[in-house]
């Protein structure tokens, strides 16, 4: 975990953290006239952990006017319609496949870890990179729980606010990962998919991690933490490794962040009391929604 580091490293991690603002806290009200946002730091997978969370904020939702998170249940339905009608979204539909594009040995040991999260290679094997990628950063004991319909603490919150009968919102469009991940050439695909690889060699000990972290309201110290485990991956430079992790920053939290912030705005001057569940990583740094 992050706090069995040797010295000098944990040492430069907390320098870190202290240095980034709002490092910590997944609940979180701001008030500004008559206004009042309640800002809850949500993980996309369930733990039995995320119970106690969701009891502290269930007495906010019935009290809110609209709750605001990445994605809602009409969103995800109208995703699953267009994956149904355009394979081409997560599979590659013409031209070399992953056994094709990636050395044996890399393909074979990317084949074994699909098998692991319950993905069949014939099938690993015609996904789109960006999207196995993602896939593939999954446990295999988390993906357990993702089949058997066990979701983590947005959808917790969004059942709870259809039961209150409070409306939620998207904040992005339904299709946003693709059009993040979608147009990226396929070498840089690729490049992705075998640095995924190579991290899942500690998988578990990395979700751990996750997990101890963000129960320990230390959001920060978890994004870091990823990055640090990281630099130990064999045949890739440090330098390679911030390179990589700036530009996943900048894809997946910074530009995302940025482009809330006009949504929250516009909601914020048609209702008077909101909840926004983002995951947890949007929250701290420079450019987190907290800042």
């Amino acid at each position: 975990t992050a706090d069995s580091l040797p010295a000098a490293q944990q040492a430069e991690l907390d320098g870190i953290i202290a240095q980034t603002p709002y490092p910590e806290g997944l609940i979180w009200r701001a008030e500004k006239g008559d206004t009042v946002l309640h800002l809850v730091g949500t993980m996309h997978l369930y733990d039995p952990r995320l119970d106690p969370i969701l009891a502290r904020i269930q007495p906010l939702i019935p009290a809110s006017d609209l709750i605001l998170l990445e994605t809602t249940k009409a969103a995800e339905a109208q995703l699953q319609s267009d994956i149904a009608n355009h394979a081409e979204l997560l599979f590659i539909t013409e031209g070399p496949t992953l056994p094709d594009l990636l050395p044996e040995p890399v393909w074979q040991t990317l084949a074994d870890q699909a098998r692991a999260r319950q993905i069949p290679a014939f099938m690993a094997a015609k996904f789109q990179p960006w999207y196995l990628s993602l896939m593939l950063a999954v446990p295999p004991c988390a993906m357990e729980a993702m089949i058997s319909g066990q979701r983590g603490l947005d959808h917790m919150i969004m059942d709870q606010a259809e039961t209150a009968g409070v409306p939620t919102q998207a904040l992005e469009p339904y299709d946003m990962l693709f059009q993040l991940f979608g147009d990226e050439p396929m070498a840089k695909q690729i490049d992705m998919l075998q640095a995924t690889i190579s991290m899942n060699r500690d998988a578990d000990v990395l979700f751990a991690t996750l997990l101890e972290t963000y129960f320990a309201e230390s959001h920060v110290k978890a994004w870091r933490s990823s990055r640090r485990a990281t630099y130990e991956m064999p045949g890739v430079s440090r330098a390679e490794i911030d390179a990589m992790f700036t530009e996943m920053e900048e894809v997946l939290l910074i530009r995302r962040n940025r482009n809330w912030l006009p949504v929250i705005s516009e909601a914020t001057r048609q209702h008077d009391t909101l909840m926004i569940a983002i995951g947890a990583a949007h929250l701290g740094g420079k450019d987190g929604v907290l800042n």
